[in-house]
Formats: C-alpha cells, structure tokens, sequence
C-alpha cells in the first residue's frame, strides 16, 4: 500500500529524512574499512582541525554537526581505540583538553584522502541546484533556531 502524504510540506519532510539517511549510509560505508562511524569520524576531523592544538568536550561539541551526540560515550570509544587523548589542562586541572596523537592525525589524514571526491554525492546537481539547495536548508535550520 502507497504512503498517503497529507501534502507537499510532508512530503518534504520525508524526503529530507530520507535523504539524510541516505547520505548517512553512504558515508558509513565509506568509513566502515577504516573501523570508524560517521560521529567518530566527524569527531577526529574536528580534531584534525586544530592540530597540535586540543579542544575541551564543550568546545567540540559546538564546532559538532549533531547538536544530540553524547560527547562522552563518543570520544570514550575514540580513546579506546587509541585515537584521541584526554589531558588534564595544566591551567585549570578541572577541564579535560581532547587532542589527537602525531599517529591519530596521520590517520585521519589518510582516511580524508579517501573522501577527496565525497561531493560526486551530489555532483549531478548544477551549481544553481547547489545553491538554491544551500539556501532553502539553511532557511529551514534558521528558523528552527528561532
């Protein structure tokens, strides 16, 4: 039996659902050889960023694309697998600095080479889709912010 959509804003809804899971898979399955979900990578590309540099949970957190993660349990399962280190700040022996290992960072690197082409997701759109698409998602997250 066919879906009934009450009308075009449902069936955008269900289209962006089913476009961000279809992205999130895609994804997946390109990490999935490397032992790394789409958070976990997220996280080290985040940490990549700020190379040598480290970032406390709140700070990567903010600069996170899923506003729902559990810090926590995600960046224990990076430590497990000898990825990111926690330290203690020296300046405030109350926060914990996160930072990725000289092997960590190379790792990472290695794995964002095979994601130079990621865009032939969508590289059938032209460049005014593109940018439409771009405003349209930003105006929708915007007003969700309100």
């Amino acid at each position: 039996m066919k879906e009934q959509l009450v009308n075009e804003y449902h069936r955008l809804i269900k289209n962006l659902h089913q476009t961000d899971s279809y992205i999130f898979n895609y994804f997946g399955q390109k990490l999935a050889p490397f032992d790394l979900s789409v958070q976990q990578y997220i996280t080290l590309r985040r940490l990549s960023e700020v190379y040598p540099n480290s970032l406390t949970a709140g700070e990567l957190k903010e600069k996170m694309n899923d506003i729902n993660s559990d810090m926590t349990r995600l960046t224990d399962r990076l430590v497990a697998k000898n990825l990111i280190v926690r330290e203690v700040d020296p300046q405030n022996r109350r926060r914990v600095n996160l930072r990725l290992t000289e092997e960590s960072y190379q790792f990472v690197e290695t794995v964002a080479t095979n994601f130079k082409n990621f865009e032939s997701i969508v590289s059938h759109l032209t460049d005014e889709e593109v940018r439409i698409m771009n405003t349209l998602l930003e105006k929708i997250r915007n007003q969700a912010v309100k």
